[in-house]
Protein backbone atom coordinates (compact mmCIF):
# COMPACT_ATOMS: atom_id res chain seq x y z
CA UNK A 1 0.00 0.00 0.00
CA UNK A 2 1.48 3.61 -0.50
CA UNK A 3 2.03 6.03 2.01
CA UNK A 4 -1.20 7.98 1.70
CA UNK A 5 -3.31 4.80 1.75
CA UNK A 6 -1.57 3.61 4.72
CA UNK A 7 -1.78 7.38 6.72
CA UNK A 8 -5.76 7.57 5.87
CA UNK A 9 -6.01 4.02 6.93
CA UNK A 10 -4.49 4.78 10.42
CA UNK A 11 -6.05 7.92 10.96
CA UNK A 12 -9.91 6.19 11.07
CA UNK A 13 -11.56 8.81 8.76
CA UNK A 14 -15.74 9.12 8.89
CA UNK A 15 -18.25 10.82 7.25
CA UNK A 16 -21.31 11.89 8.80
CA UNK A 17 -24.50 14.04 9.49
CA UNK A 18 -25.52 14.42 5.82
CA UNK A 19 -27.92 17.24 4.66
CA UNK A 20 -29.27 17.49 0.92
CA UNK A 21 -30.43 21.22 0.43
CA UNK A 22 -32.29 22.62 -1.75
CA UNK A 23 -31.55 26.80 -1.65
CA UNK A 24 -33.35 29.44 -3.71
CA UNK A 25 -31.76 33.04 -3.99
CA UNK A 26 -31.64 34.40 -2.08
CA UNK A 27 -30.11 32.80 0.87
CA UNK A 28 -27.03 33.06 2.74
CA UNK A 29 -25.97 30.60 5.92
CA UNK A 30 -23.34 30.85 8.46
CA UNK A 31 -21.76 27.00 9.43
CA UNK A 32 -21.64 26.37 13.57
CA UNK A 33 -18.32 26.25 14.67
CA UNK A 34 -16.98 22.61 14.87
CA UNK A 35 -16.29 22.16 17.70
CA UNK A 36 -19.82 22.65 18.72
CA UNK A 37 -20.42 19.38 15.80
CA UNK A 38 -17.67 17.53 17.60
CA UNK A 39 -19.29 17.87 21.23
CA UNK A 40 -22.88 16.55 19.47
CA UNK A 41 -22.00 14.28 16.65
CA UNK A 42 -18.26 12.88 16.96
CA UNK A 43 -17.49 12.99 21.11
CA UNK A 44 -13.54 12.48 21.25
CA UNK A 45 -12.53 12.57 17.78
CA UNK A 46 -10.89 16.09 17.83
CA UNK A 47 -11.16 17.07 14.48
CA UNK A 48 -14.04 17.70 12.69
CA UNK A 49 -13.74 18.99 8.65
CA UNK A 50 -16.85 20.00 7.04
CA UNK A 51 -17.72 19.40 3.27
CA UNK A 52 -19.91 20.83 0.88
CA UNK A 53 -20.93 19.27 -2.62
CA UNK A 54 -22.87 21.45 -4.89
CA UNK A 55 -24.99 19.34 -6.98
CA UNK A 56 -26.91 21.90 -8.91
CA UNK A 57 -26.48 25.93 -9.82
CA UNK A 58 -24.09 27.43 -8.14
CA UNK A 59 -22.79 29.45 -4.50
CA UNK A 60 -20.59 31.59 -2.80
CA UNK A 61 -18.16 30.69 -0.23
CA UNK A 62 -16.69 33.15 2.21
CA UNK A 63 -14.23 32.91 5.05
CA UNK A 64 -12.22 34.92 7.12
CA UNK A 65 -9.04 35.82 5.38
CA UNK A 66 -9.62 34.13 2.41
CA UNK A 67 -11.16 35.58 -0.99
CA UNK A 68 -14.73 34.72 -1.49
CA UNK A 69 -15.10 31.03 -3.76
CA UNK A 70 -17.49 30.88 -6.27
CA UNK A 71 -18.11 26.95 -6.17
CA UNK A 72 -20.11 25.44 -9.56
CA UNK A 73 -21.97 22.38 -9.90
CA UNK A 74 -19.83 18.78 -9.83
CA UNK A 75 -17.08 21.25 -7.74
CA UNK A 76 -16.68 20.36 -3.93
CA UNK A 77 -15.33 22.41 -1.03
CA UNK A 78 -13.52 21.32 2.29
CA UNK A 79 -12.29 23.10 5.40
CA UNK A 80 -9.74 21.13 6.90
CA UNK A 81 -9.29 23.04 9.92
CA UNK A 82 -13.04 23.25 10.56
CA UNK A 83 -12.98 27.15 9.86
CA UNK A 84 -16.18 28.52 10.22
CA UNK A 85 -17.97 29.60 6.46
CA UNK A 86 -20.70 31.36 4.65
CA UNK A 87 -22.26 29.81 2.00
CA UNK A 88 -24.66 32.15 0.21
CA UNK A 89 -26.27 33.08 -3.36
CA UNK A 90 -24.42 35.95 -3.56
CA UNK A 91 -21.76 37.92 -2.28
CA UNK A 92 -22.69 40.35 0.88
CA UNK A 93 -25.83 38.89 2.05
CA UNK A 94 -26.40 38.88 5.87
CA UNK A 95 -26.53 35.32 6.84
CA UNK A 96 -28.52 33.20 8.49
CA UNK A 97 -26.37 31.45 11.52
CA UNK A 98 -26.99 27.41 11.82
CA UNK A 99 -27.18 26.50 15.11
CA UNK A 100 -25.93 23.08 16.13
CA UNK A 101 -29.01 22.26 17.78
CA UNK A 102 -30.38 22.69 14.23
CA UNK A 103 -28.85 20.23 12.61
CA UNK A 104 -28.96 17.75 15.76
CA UNK A 105 -33.03 18.49 15.12
CA UNK A 106 -32.61 17.96 11.20
CA UNK A 107 -30.07 15.22 11.22
CA UNK A 108 -30.06 11.34 12.33
CA UNK A 109 -27.18 8.84 11.39
CA UNK A 110 -29.11 6.62 9.27
CA UNK A 111 -30.87 8.83 6.64
CA UNK A 112 -30.21 11.88 4.77
CA UNK A 113 -31.88 14.85 5.84
CA UNK A 114 -33.54 17.06 2.92
CA UNK A 115 -33.79 20.85 3.83
CA UNK A 116 -35.71 23.67 1.80
CA UNK A 117 -34.91 27.32 2.72
CA UNK A 118 -34.53 31.17 0.97
CA UNK A 119 -36.59 32.65 -1.52
CA UNK A 120 -38.20 32.20 -4.54
CA UNK A 121 -35.37 32.79 -6.99
CA UNK A 122 -32.86 30.36 -8.78
CA UNK A 123 -31.98 27.05 -6.77
CA UNK A 124 -29.01 25.41 -5.60
CA UNK A 125 -28.71 22.09 -4.57
CA UNK A 126 -25.61 21.34 -1.88
CA UNK A 127 -24.47 18.06 -0.40
CA UNK A 128 -23.79 18.98 3.08
CA UNK A 129 -21.42 16.98 5.82
CA UNK A 130 -18.25 16.55 7.60
CA UNK A 131 -15.41 14.38 8.35
CA UNK A 132 -14.31 13.28 11.91
CA UNK A 133 -11.14 11.54 12.66
CA UNK A 134 -8.58 11.79 16.03
CA UNK A 135 -6.59 14.64 15.94
CA UNK A 136 -3.02 13.23 17.43
CA UNK A 137 -2.82 10.78 13.93
CA UNK A 138 -4.22 12.95 11.53
CA UNK A 139 -1.96 15.99 12.26
CA UNK A 140 0.34 14.78 10.19
CA UNK A 141 -2.27 15.25 7.06
CA UNK A 142 -4.08 17.78 7.92
CA UNK A 143 -1.84 20.35 9.32
CA UNK A 144 -0.21 20.18 5.96
CA UNK A 145 -3.56 21.25 3.67
CA UNK A 146 -4.92 24.69 3.11
CA UNK A 147 -7.74 25.94 4.89
CA UNK A 148 -9.80 25.38 1.80
CA UNK A 149 -9.98 22.73 -0.39
CA UNK A 150 -11.54 23.03 -3.72
CA UNK A 151 -11.66 20.35 -5.76
CA UNK A 152 -12.82 21.00 -9.71
CA UNK A 153 -15.77 18.92 -11.14
CA UNK A 154 -14.50 15.88 -12.59
CA UNK A 155 -17.37 14.02 -14.91
CA UNK A 156 -16.40 10.49 -13.59
CA UNK A 157 -15.56 11.31 -10.39
CA UNK A 158 -16.34 10.47 -6.72
CA UNK A 159 -18.09 13.77 -6.15
CA UNK A 160 -20.78 12.69 -9.00
CA UNK A 161 -21.54 9.75 -7.55
CA UNK A 162 -22.17 10.98 -3.99
CA UNK A 163 -24.46 13.31 -5.36
CA UNK A 164 -26.39 10.88 -7.64
CA UNK A 165 -26.69 8.60 -4.56
CA UNK A 166 -27.47 10.86 -1.78
CA UNK A 167 -30.83 12.08 -4.18
CA UNK A 168 -31.36 8.09 -4.70
CA UNK A 169 -30.85 7.29 -1.53
CA UNK A 170 -32.97 9.87 0.02
CA UNK A 171 -35.95 9.54 -2.35
CA UNK A 172 -36.02 5.70 -1.81
CA UNK A 173 -35.56 5.78 2.13
CA UNK A 174 -33.92 2.63 2.06
CA UNK A 175 -32.14 1.42 5.32
CA UNK A 176 -28.86 2.06 6.12
CA UNK A 177 -28.22 5.02 3.60
CA UNK A 178 -26.50 7.09 6.00
CA UNK A 179 -23.78 4.02 6.24
CA UNK A 180 -23.05 4.04 2.26
CA UNK A 181 -22.95 7.62 2.01
CA UNK A 182 -20.07 7.98 4.55
CA UNK A 183 -18.04 5.57 2.72
CA UNK A 184 -18.54 7.27 -0.37
CA UNK A 185 -18.01 10.65 1.06
CA UNK A 186 -14.75 9.04 2.55
CA UNK A 187 -13.76 8.70 -0.67
CA UNK A 188 -14.51 11.91 -1.90
CA UNK A 189 -12.26 13.09 0.56
CA UNK A 190 -9.12 10.44 -0.57
CA UNK A 191 -9.82 11.87 -4.22
CA UNK A 192 -9.38 15.77 -2.90
CA UNK A 193 -6.10 14.92 -1.34
CA UNK A 194 -4.90 13.02 -3.79
CA UNK A 195 -5.78 15.90 -6.27
CA UNK A 196 -4.17 18.58 -4.24
CA UNK A 197 -0.81 16.45 -3.58
CA UNK A 198 -0.73 15.82 -7.47
CA UNK A 199 -0.88 19.80 -7.81
CA UNK A 200 2.37 20.37 -5.48
CA UNK A 201 5.77 20.86 -7.17
CA UNK A 202 7.70 18.15 -6.21
CA UNK A 203 9.84 17.57 -3.21
CA UNK A 204 8.32 20.45 -1.91
CA UNK A 205 7.09 18.94 1.64
CA UNK A 206 6.19 15.99 3.26
CA UNK A 207 2.81 15.83 0.83
CA UNK A 208 4.41 16.23 -1.87
CA UNK A 209 7.48 13.58 -1.26
CA UNK A 210 4.74 11.27 -1.23
CA UNK A 211 5.01 11.43 -5.29
CA UNK A 212 8.58 10.96 -4.76
CA UNK A 213 8.90 6.89 -5.17
CA UNK A 214 11.94 6.39 -2.65
CA UNK A 215 10.57 9.25 0.09
CA UNK A 216 7.24 7.69 -0.96
CA UNK A 217 8.35 3.98 -0.18
CA UNK A 218 10.49 5.13 3.21
CA UNK A 219 6.89 7.04 4.37
CA UNK A 220 4.57 3.84 3.97
CA UNK A 221 7.16 1.32 5.64
CA UNK A 222 6.59 4.09 8.58
CA UNK A 223 3.28 3.85 8.47
CA UNK A 224 2.42 0.19 7.95
CA UNK A 225 5.52 -0.64 10.62
CA UNK A 226 5.56 1.93 13.06
CA UNK A 227 6.87 -1.02 16.11
CA UNK A 228 9.94 -2.51 13.84
CA UNK A 229 13.00 -2.44 15.08
CA UNK A 230 13.79 0.22 12.00
CA UNK A 231 17.39 1.72 11.32
CA UNK A 232 18.24 4.62 9.09
CA UNK A 233 20.29 1.54 7.35
CA UNK A 234 17.54 -0.94 7.15
CA UNK A 235 14.66 1.65 6.04
CA UNK A 236 17.51 2.53 3.42
CA UNK A 237 18.42 -1.15 2.36
CA UNK A 238 14.11 -1.48 2.41
CA UNK A 239 13.87 1.77 -0.03
CA UNK A 240 16.41 1.18 -2.14
CA UNK A 241 18.75 3.65 -1.89
CA UNK A 242 21.61 5.25 0.15
CA UNK A 243 21.44 6.12 3.57
CA UNK A 244 22.58 9.43 3.15
CA UNK A 245 20.32 10.15 0.31
CA UNK A 246 16.89 8.91 2.12
CA UNK A 247 17.89 11.00 5.25
CA UNK A 248 18.79 13.77 2.23
CA UNK A 249 15.34 13.19 0.94
CA UNK A 250 13.51 13.47 4.75
CA UNK A 251 15.28 16.61 5.28
CA UNK A 252 14.29 18.42 2.56
CA UNK A 253 10.61 17.59 2.64
CA UNK A 254 9.73 16.84 6.47
CA UNK A 255 12.38 19.06 8.01
CA UNK A 256 13.35 15.88 10.13
CA UNK A 257 16.31 12.94 9.73
CA UNK A 258 14.12 9.47 8.96
CA UNK A 259 14.57 8.43 12.67
CA UNK A 260 12.88 11.62 13.79
CA UNK A 261 9.89 11.35 11.86
CA UNK A 262 9.27 7.58 12.70
CA UNK A 263 9.93 8.69 16.55
CA UNK A 264 6.99 11.32 15.93
CA UNK A 265 4.94 9.49 14.54
CA UNK A 266 5.34 6.54 17.10
CA UNK A 267 4.23 9.20 19.58
CA UNK A 268 0.97 10.11 17.92
CA UNK A 269 0.73 6.58 17.49
CA UNK A 270 0.94 5.87 21.20
CA UNK A 271 -1.36 8.76 21.91
CA UNK A 272 -4.36 7.33 20.18
CA UNK A 273 -3.29 3.88 21.74
CA UNK A 274 -4.30 5.57 25.22
CA UNK A 275 -7.04 7.67 24.07
CA UNK A 276 -8.41 4.33 22.15
CA UNK A 277 -7.44 1.55 24.69
CA UNK A 278 -7.05 0.52 28.49
CA UNK A 279 -3.25 -0.40 27.47
CA UNK A 280 -0.93 0.39 30.72
CA UNK A 281 1.30 2.92 29.90
CA UNK A 282 4.43 1.42 30.15
CA UNK A 283 3.39 -1.41 27.65
CA UNK A 284 2.29 2.19 25.38
CA UNK A 285 5.93 3.46 25.73
CA UNK A 286 7.61 0.33 25.42
CA UNK A 287 5.46 0.34 22.04
CA UNK A 288 6.75 3.47 21.28
CA UNK A 289 10.41 2.51 21.51
CA UNK A 290 11.08 3.68 24.90
CA UNK A 291 12.47 1.33 27.88
CA UNK A 292 11.60 3.50 30.53
CA UNK A 293 7.57 5.20 31.37
CA UNK A 294 9.49 8.40 32.79
CA UNK A 295 11.42 9.21 29.44
CA UNK A 296 8.21 8.56 27.77
CA UNK A 297 6.14 10.71 29.81
CA UNK A 298 9.00 13.51 29.34
CA UNK A 299 8.89 13.55 25.48
CA UNK A 300 5.07 12.72 25.17
CA UNK A 301 4.43 16.03 27.30
CA UNK A 302 6.75 17.95 25.56
CA UNK A 303 4.36 16.85 22.09
CA UNK A 304 1.24 17.27 23.13
CA UNK A 305 1.38 19.54 25.85
CA UNK A 306 0.32 16.68 28.93
CA UNK A 307 1.26 13.86 30.76
CA UNK A 308 0.30 10.79 29.22
CA UNK A 309 -2.34 9.67 32.23
CA UNK A 310 -3.77 13.35 31.73
CA UNK A 311 -4.05 12.97 28.13
CA UNK A 312 -5.50 9.81 28.47
CA UNK A 313 -8.37 11.58 30.93
CA UNK A 314 -9.14 14.36 28.81
CA UNK A 315 -9.49 11.97 25.82
CA UNK A 316 -12.03 9.45 27.49
CA UNK A 317 -13.97 12.94 29.10
CA UNK A 318 -14.31 14.02 25.79
CA UNK A 319 -15.89 10.37 24.44
CA UNK A 320 -18.10 10.37 27.36
CA UNK A 321 -21.85 10.96 26.60
CA UNK A 322 -23.15 13.85 27.55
Amino acid sequence: MDALSELLQAIRLCGAAFIDAELSAPWSVQTPAPEDIAARFAQGAGRIIPYHLVSHGACWIEMKGDEPLRVDAGEVVMFPHGDVHVLSSARGLKPMRITTEAVVRLTRPDAIANVQYGGAGEVTRIVCGFFACDEALSGHLVAKLPRRLHVPAAADGVAGALARSVRSLRESARPGAGAVIGKLSELLFVDAVRSYIESLPALDGWLAGLKDRHLGRGLALIFAKPDSDWTLEALADEVGISRTALADRFVRCTGMAPMQFLAQWRMRRAADTLAQTDRAIKAVAESAGFQSTEAFSRSFKRQFGRPPAEWRRDRRHLRAPE
